[in-house]
């Protein structure tokens, strides 16, 4: 049975509900491996994309396979997306969680990932 997600501004206590609830949208087709270095390469990356944010902190991710990316003939190099739910206050300090954002990525010949 899916359980409820808490109210807005529910704080850190709520990251691991939030957590379950996104692991349970989609069923993981990433190597434990890959998974893993994609979560982290998606993290940093969203903390550098947010500079001009405070208070940010990532709620929650999962990295899956890009089932969406334009398939445009042979596709040999495996697509992923990182899916974050975030919380920060923008630049005119109006504080939110329960942002969402995903980063994509390419992953080269060498098992290594690009941010695309």
């Amino acid at each position: 049975m899916a359980r409820e997600l808490p109210p807005p501004g529910s704080g850190p206590a709520a990251d691991p509900i939030i957590q379950q609830a996104l692991d349970q949208a989609s069923t993981p087709d990433l190597p434990p491996d890959d998974e893993q270095r994609l979560l982290e390469l998606g993290r940093t990356a969203w903390t550098a994309e947010t500079t001009g944010y405070t208070q940010v902190r990532i709620q929650a991710a999962t990295a899956r396979r890009d089932t969406t990316a334009p398939a445009g003939g042979e596709r040999t190099q495996v697509q992923a997306v990182v899916r974050l739910v975030w919380a920060g206050a923008d630049p005119a300090g109006t504080f939110l969680d329960g942002r969402t954002a995903a980063l994509h990525y390419t992953q080269n010949g060498q098992g290594s990932w690009k941010r695309t």
